[in-house]
């Protein structure tokens, strides 16, 4: 009962990016090697997606790579099946009715669905094949709070696929007709710049964000020296997250965002965010990594633009980002050469040369450091030397700095965005604010633990 109405929420949640898993220890045995298919033919897997354009033809170029490589030389063939976003219904049916035949091999899953399969008797987790001898990848290869993300009780449930890193993007131009050379480092710098940009750079904002759980989980874990939890157990990775464990943090992050609202000169609401950068009506937003070619692709060469890392709160807090996005894990379909012929196919798609591909177009960070040093990553970066920003904040950014597996994010991100909206109004006082938002959370979990109490 409690699995169905686990199943039941998630199923129900709105995607709110950049949530991660929570705690487990499940074991699987890595199989034998794979074999063809009786009468000869290649073993044929099944790969569920669930991106279209740009992200969906980058699926599509890897899949044929691997097939006419790896695939080929192991007689193993892919074929893509593309999921609505997000993708977990199909894979929900067939979980609730343990139909093997009407299941994937491997899946493509936003991050926070990881609480979908975490207890599955039917996933096979990651960590039992990436730390075996002969795999082509290994962990210390890929961005370490990547890792993380898709790890529970510190194993890996599945592999960092497709991420991102949340960024400040900002008009350069327009700063420097209001006196800055540089972004801001800190909040409260980034307050003092923003009057300047609108009386003195004609911007009709400084700053444009609307605040949801994943612009503000940001400003929170980002704190501290290395990084400060959302939740008890390590933000859910370590255990069930139950509660909050950030007031303090929450607290700190009002008290500086209390005044960029104060300077006048900041827009709470998300209309077209990137239009409205490119026209410079807005001189700095807040914006996924992802959106980078999009904006290039608008600017042109109309003015100069740059991204950073988005303010600390405190100068001295480790800053940086936690990665969201997706991830790739495997299902056990009852046959050990296709688990085996699943990590095959995995190991290619988080491999340099698999990940060096998202820079095409996509804005995606490449999971595996040693992209750096293929010849597509360097020229995609030579064309666009901004795609190099978000890949170095992750890699400096300690892996303590993760999402949360979040109960019921739906509920947490409505009220999160409602009291920042609120306070942004002018409708509550930052002591308000932070009330709303520890009560309103804490009511949350609350509900959902009913429902669902944990077992054992």
């Amino acid at each position: 009962m409690f699995k169905q109405k686990m199943l039941a929420l998630l199923l129900a949640a709105a995607m709110v990016c950049g949530l991660a898993a929570c705690g487990g220890d499940k074991q699987s045995a890595p199989p034998a090697a794979p074999e063809q298919a009786a009468g000869g033919g290649p073993l044929e897997l099944s790969y569920w997606y669930s991106m279209d354009g740009a992200g969906g033809q980058i699926i599509e170029k890897q899949i044929e790579a691997f097939n006419s490589t790896i695939g080929t030389e192991k007689g193993i063939h892919v074929t893509g099946v593309y999921q609505e976003w997000p993708g977990t219904n199909a894979l929900s049916a067939a979980m609730t009715t343990d139909n093997t035949e009407n299941m994937p091999d491997v899946v493509h899953m936003f991050s926070e669905y990881v609480g979908l399969i975490r207890d599955w008797d039917r996933t096979v987790w990651a960590e039992d094949f990436i730390n075996a001898p002969d795999s082509s990848v290994s962990k210390d290869e890929l961005i370490p709070n990547s890792v993380a993300a898709y790890s529970i009780g510190d194993r890996m449930i599945g592999v960092p696929f497709a991420i991102s890193a949340l960024l400040l993007y900002y008009n350069q131009d327009q700063l420097a007709q209001a006196g800055f050379d540089a972004p801001p480092e800190t909040i409260a710098e980034m307050a003092e710049m923003l009057p300047a940009l609108t009386a003195k750079a004609g911007a009709d904002y400084g700053m444009n964000v609307r605040l949801d759980q994943f612009e503000f989980e940001n400003f929170i874990v980002t704190q501290g020296p290395q990084g400060t939890y959302f939740g008890d157990n390590e933000s859910g990775h370590a255990g069930q997250m139950t509660e909050l464990a950030c007031r303090d943090a929450i607290d700190a992050f009002l008290t500086e965002w209390e005044k960029v609202i104060a300077s006048g000169a900041y827009k709470e609401t998300k209309d077209s965010m990137n239009e409205e950068f490119a026209q410079g009506l807005n001189s700095m937003c807040i914006m996924s990594s992802a959106r980078i070619p999009a904006i290039a692709g608008l600017v042109g060469d109309s003015f100069e633009w740059g991204v950073s890392a988005i303010p600390k709160v405190s100068a001295s807090d480790v800053g940086g980002a936690y990665p969201s996005g997706s991830g790739l894990f495997m299902v056990n379909r009852g046959d050990d050469a296709r688990i085996q012929a699943s990590w095959e196919f995995v190991q290619y798609l988080i491999s340099a040369d698999a990940q060096a591909m998202w820079l095409d177009s996509c804005g995606y960070v490449p999971v595996n450091v040693k992209a750096e040093e293929t010849e597509a990553y360097q020229t995609a970066v030579s064309a666009e030397p901004r795609l190099s920003v978000p890949f170095q904040i992750l890699k400096s950014t300690p892996a303590s700095v993760v999402s949360s597996f979040c109960p019921d994010n739906q509920t947490v991100n409505t009220v999160i965005q409602d009291s920042m909206l609120a306070f942004a109004g002018g409708s509550m006082t930052k002591e308000q604010t932070l009330d709303a938002i520890v009560d309103g959370i804490s009511t949350a979990f609350a509900d959902y633990f009913r429902a669902n109490p944990i077992q054992g």
